[in-house]
């Protein structure tokens, strides 16, 4: 599969045995358990093996339950900086109220944190003030904005955060190229003028 080509992102062929359980369901099954089943090395190939982390099993703390996020997570990986998102790589993963204990000790009291601080997982740093959480029991990715105390949603599940990552970076990639693309045209035109 080549990464432009999004229709194997799901083989239907494979799936045709699920569709009854989709039909139960409300939506769509798909193997790996989380809302995409993306291509193995569709990561790798956009950012480049080396900037994409995989975690260990001892990275995970024990609230995180989701098995379908570990799995994804220790097998496909995120990638470890991307503008916007740098994820934290040098500790294994905290939940929210361990990263504020220990890595921030003071800058947020107890009181201030969400509820479930103890279930959230924080993935690292998002844009200015904010964190990257994941629910460690459903896998939803959620927003903490540290200055406002507040938890939003902010995609489905890690799979589509990571599709997210790829559609941005390749987007970014993409102008990039059309770009020089379109400068190389107007030198040229100019050079025959």
């Amino acid at each position: 599969m080549g990464l432009t080509d999004l229709n194997d992102l799901n083989d239907v062929n494979d799936l045709r045995d699920l569709s009854d359980l989709a039909v139960l369901t409300g939506g769509p099954v798909t193997r790996s358990g989380l809302a995409l089943d993306l291509p193995a090395r569709l990561l790798d190939e956009e950012f480049g093996r080396s900037t994409v982390w995989r975690f260990e099993d001892f990275d995970f703390p024990a609230t995180l339950t989701h098995e379908p996020t570990r799995r994804f997570l220790r097998d496909m990986g995120l990638p470890e900086d991307h503008g916007f998102f740098h994820l934290d790589t040098d500790i294994p993963l905290p939940t929210l109220a361990e990263y504020y204990a220990n890595e921030r000790p003071g800058d947020a009291a107890p009181a201030q944190l969400p509820a479930n601080a103890a279930h959230l997982i924080r993935l690292g740093h998002f844009v200015e003030g904010n964190s990257l959480v994941v629910d460690g029991t459903t896998g939803a990715i959620l927003n903490w904005s540290e200055p406002e105390s507040t938890l939003c949603p902010l995609d489905a599940d890690i799979s589509t955060l990571a599709f997210t990552l790829w559609l941005l970076h390749r987007e970014k990639h993409e102008k990039t190229a059309t770009g020089c693309w379109v400068e190389a045209l107007r030198n040229e035109a100019c050079a025959e003028l």
